[in-house]
């Protein structure tokens, strides 16, 4: 794929970052005329409030693009200046924030990551107990005995047809998030398939953190730093994935916006970044391209998560009404990455990547031949989307798109949840939470939580119920409904070891243990995350747990 678009990224970045600060400063100059609320002076007064105020409650890593004194200046400058000094300070932000925001692409970089990440990857999903290893100086020995990466990161889904796609049109792919890992990973599920190399969203913090900042800073990633709230910032990111689409980039979009912190399959979808490619076809309509755009949703599916620990206290305190911002996890740990290295599971895969079926930007189903299906099949055009009833011409109309984006995004989550694919950590840790429910009725999810028990389930319960479970997960398949890893076709007795071994394998403490009469129930807390991806299929745990139990 080395004449997909990216590979011509470094020739257009300069007229890539002119064209998204001539568009946004024409839009916010435009907007400021027709709407008296919208003047500059007040749109520059709040954007300079709202900085002043983030930065001095949180000072930032030190790569603020100014600081907050100057924001404090402007602000008291603001009455004496004239119109075309405002609009000059609007220029020059639009365009310091589009420089910042704006990636790099060196192809000298993404052939030494190719060449890199399946060792780096292999040893982190590795099938060897690294722990058993007495000395750092066999670990390169260890290493050339792992199976490939292949084995470990399974693709599945049409690859083929999103293969014949790219060709005809652009890519905007649109997977599930649970991981600081998951740009890597699927970075490498791209290449490793023969599918082209996106372009995406990645949070700031990816592009200081010693582990990868290298690689976010040239492979094409673009930078969204989530502590920015206000609009003008907001319509660059916009603007800047919009001109992506428009000139042919292959891009990526997490949908659920940051990482799930409680593992459930996502539902609730933030639906700006996908809104652009909507935009970004009409625009190409408008300029006699008829150059297709297809969103692919994509499931990425882990045995274990590096940052479980963190993702789902933050989850639980969220509900449970205090909102705070977690700035140091797991993964921004070096020790803690090393860590889960060391010992990440015995299994023959740990993480599943699994494409649904593409459509086109309006939710409809696409041909092998890139060509826009009704629901029976029927070939439809869907420039009609986009055209005047009226005129017959090709017309943008925000609020006719934000409805077709809001409709392609519950496709998206109808996708992901038949898409997702489960593995034994889940399963089992479902099992364990809900047999731990089982034995305190009264309490509710924060209860179990805060008691921190050291409850111990004996061995015929537990396999009782995975059993029970995975025949329900089986139905569930059988309906289109739900995928399993091969894992869990096993016999009962070893997807009970491979689930009850990747929950004792990372987190410290390990979120349960063996005793002789069975698990000993650690950290409850843990056992939800893990449990909570196997939770949103509809099945009845509580009938099926008194089932297993009485049986």
């Amino acid at each position: 794929m080395r004449d997909a678009p990216l590979f011509r990224f470094n020739h257009e970045r300069s007229f890539l970052i002119e064209e998204v600060t001539r568009r946004v400063y024409n839009d916010v100059l435009l907007n400021s005329r027709r709407h008296p609320k919208a003047a500059l002076e007040f749109v520059l007064n709040e954007i300079a409030f709202q900085e002043s105020e983030r930065l001095r409650s949180n000072s930032g890593p030190g790569d603020e693009i100014r600081s907050r004194g100057w924001w404090r200046q402007m602000a008291r400058n603001l009455r004496e200046m004239t119109e075309d000094e405002k609009r000059d300070v609007l220029k020059e932000l639009v365009h310091v924030y589009t420089e910042d925001t704006a990636g790099k692409f060196d192809p000298k970089v993404f052939k030494f990551a190719n060449n890199v990440l399946p060792v780096g990857l292999s040893f982190l999903f590795k099938t060897q107990d690294l722990r058993q290893i007495p000395g750092i100086s066999e670990v390169g020995e260890a290493v050339k005995h792992l199976r490939d990466l292949e084995e470990r990161v399974v693709v599945e889904g049409n690859v083929e047809h999103l293969r014949k796609l790219a060709r005809r049109g652009t890519l905007v792919v649109v997977p599930t998030h649970s991981s600081n890992m998951d740009s890597i990973v699927f970075g490498w599920a791209l290449e490793n398939s023969g599918l082209p190399p996106v372009t995406y969203g990645a949070g700031k913090n990816l592009f200081t953190n010693p582990l990868t900042s290298f690689f976010m800073h040239n492979l094409g990633a673009y930078k969204v730093d989530r502590r920015i709230q206000h609009d003008l910032y907001k319509h660059v990111l916009k603007a800047y994935s919009q001109v992506l689409l428009e000139r042919g980039y292959h891009s990526l979009f997490f949908p659920g916006g940051t990482r799930c912190r409680s593992n459930i399959v996502e539902k609730k979808l933030k639906l700006g970044l996908l809104g652009t490619s909507v935009t970004a076809y009409t625009k190409n309509l408008q300029a006699g391209k008829d150059q297709r755009i297809y969103v692919c949703p994509a499931t990425i599916n882990y045995n274990l998560v590096l940052e479980a620990e963190s993702l789902i206290k933050e989850h639980l305190r969220r509900e449970g009404g205090a909102q705070y911002l977690l700035e140091n996890d797991e993964f921004n740990q070096i020790s803690t990455v090393i860590r889960f290295v060391l010992n990440t599971v015995k299994m023959s895969a740990t993480t599943v990547i699994r494409f649904g079926e593409p459509m086109d930007v309006f939710g409809n189903a696409v041909g092998l031949d890139g060509e826009s299906l009704d629901d029976r099949g029927r070939l439809i055009d869907p420039a009609e989307f986009v055209r005047s009833v009226k005129t017959g011409e090709i017309v943008e109309d925000a609020t006719r798109d934000r409805e077709y984006t809001r409709y392609t995004g519950t496709k998206i989550a109808d996708s992901f949840q038949r898409n997702t694919v489960l593995l034994p950590a889940s399963v089992v840790g479902l099992a364990l939470f809900e047999l731990l429910r089982a034995r305190f009725p009264k309490l509710d999810v924060y209860q179990l939580v805060r008691m921190n028990f050291e409850e111990t389930i004996p061995w015929h319960e537990i396999r009782a119920a995975v059993g029970e479970l995975v025949s329900e997960f089986k139905v569930l398949r059988e309906r289109g409904k739900v995928h399993l890893s091969s894992n869990l076709d096993l016999p009962l007795d070893d997807i009970v070891d491979q689930g009850i071994l990747s929950l004792t394998m990372y987190h410290i403490p390990a979120a349960i243990d063996y005793v002789p009469s069975g698990v000993r129930i650690n950290k409850v807390e843990l056992l939800l995350f893990y449990a909570n991806r196997a939770s949103s299929f509809g099945i009845d745990t509580q009938e099926l747990i008194k089932r297993a139990i009485t049986s």
